[in-house]
């Protein structure tokens, strides 16, 4: 009889196990029923929670602060392309139409203007969402 193997259990084994009343499984789940977490103890682990919570925004504040630099600069530069190759675009156009035509639609394909959008609504989409907020309130 393997004990990992419920096929080979004899039948007094599965009643020990599997038994309604008296079984392994209904004293288990009675134990875990009969554990109890007390508003001590609630407290004393939001006090702790607390001060990890606290720990890790001071260890994180430079980091977070140098992260969110750095998506501002990434953000402009992708504006400064967009922009760039409009400019392009504008200064080809009298002299080489083939040309001025590329970068129109390299300025206006699918992943520049998903870039130049989501750039939109990183810079300016917490204003908004705010501006929306305070007028449902009013």
């Amino acid at each position: 009889m393997a004990w990992w193997n419920p096929f080979t259990w004899s039948d007094k084994a599965v009643d020990n196990v599997l038994d309604k009343d008296t079984g392994l499984l209904v004293k288990a789940g009675g134990w875990i029923n009969n554990l109890s977490y007390t508003e001590q103890e609630k407290s004393e682990d939001n006090k702790e929670l607390r001060k990890a919570v606290v720990n890790y925004a001071v260890a994180s504040m430079g980091e977070n602060s140098e992260r969110s630099k750095a998506r501002r600069e990434i953000a402009k530069l992708w504006i400064k392309v967009q922009l760039g190759i409009i400019l392009m675009c504008c200064i080809c156009a009298p002299w080489r139409m083939d040309l001025a035509e590329f970068y129109f639609k390299l300025a206006t394909s699918a992943v520049m203007i998903g870039g130049t959008g989501a750039v939109i609504t990183f810079f300016f989409g917490s204003y908004l969402i705010t501006r929306n907020n305070e007028t449902k309130k009013n």
